[in-house]
């Protein structure tokens, strides 16, 4: 069906009005209130979230007597008052358990949905250390991160516009996962898998050294190829295919060079 006549006016819709009016009430509302606009700031508190959701306490700049303020201040300059926690912000990226417990004392920026305390979303940390009355440390932590996860053969493409880019592998070779980085090599850029702290090397040419022909018993071990190919035993230590060559060499690490239990 055709229109007859000028085609309507986005503006002149009742809905988009309503809308428009709506927001406008809104915005009004909360400059009334004093309601934050935007990103905001505070102060991180507490991290022991009882729900292990990975939220954190703030005492927000707009409720902090450490922050310089004209209304409500004292004749330094300095809000009068106890500050006040806030409830339990919620964080980005969504995880199972607590935020570093380094987090406590150090300051960062919050969003506040739709002008609200109460929808206010943790971002990330900074250093503004002019912002408040006392000195605040500078920060050596920041809150968690979730890298992107893709299956195996869904990557996106290997180029130089993705160097540098983190992805982790799902369900790749030898039933793992990877951490993968795109990097250049030989010059054209592929997805390179990271292999664990604790791994092994399998190769074709692998063979066993004969005894020392100087006769002072030396045993004979088993011996690897240069070229080879490494495999993770982060789970648990690699069984011994003998009794000789399994033990860590002579190394700077001594004897910290050994299997470690994975990181809980």
């Amino acid at each position: 069906m055709g229109f007859s006549g000028a085609r309507p006016r986005i503006e002149t819709n009742p809905l988009v009005q309503a809308l428009a009016n709506y927001q406008t009430n809104q915005d009004a509302i909360n400059d009334i209130a004093g309601g934050p606009k935007g990103t905001i700031r505070g102060t991180i508190v507490d991290v022991n979230d009882p729900e292990q959701r990975g939220r954190v306490k703030v005492i927000f700049d707009d409720m902090n007597p450490d922050k310089p303020q004209i209304e409500g201040s004292n004749n330094y300059g300095q809000r009068e008052g106890e500050a006040s926690k806030s409830h339990w912000i919620d964080c980005v990226p969504a995880f199972k358990g607590k935020q570093p417990k380094r987090l406590v004392g150090l300051r960062v920026n919050i969003n506040a949905t739709d002008g609200q305390y109460q929808n206010a979303v943790l971002d990330d940390v900074l250093w503004d250390q002019n912002v408040l009355t006392k000195e605040t440390k500078q920060p050596n932590t920041g809150t968690m991160t979730r890298l992107p996860c893709y299956e195996s053969g869904e990557f996106p493409p290997a180029t130089e516009e993705n160097a540098g880019l983190l992805a982790i592998e799902l369900n790749g070779p030898m039933d793992s996962d990877w951490l993968c980085v795109c990097l250049k090599r030989q010059g054209s850029y592929i997805w390179v898998r990271h292999v664990d702290l604790q791994h092994g090397h399998a190769g074709e040419n692998d063979g066993t050294q004969p005894n020392d022909s100087r006769g002072d018993r030396e045993q004979p071990v088993n011996e690897q190829s240069v070229w080879d190919y490494a495999f993770p035993t982060s789970k648990q230590a690699m069984p011994k295919s003998s009794a000789y060559g399994t033990s860590p060499r002579p190394n700077p690490f001594g004897g910290k060079a050994t299997w470690n239990a994975p990181p809980k």
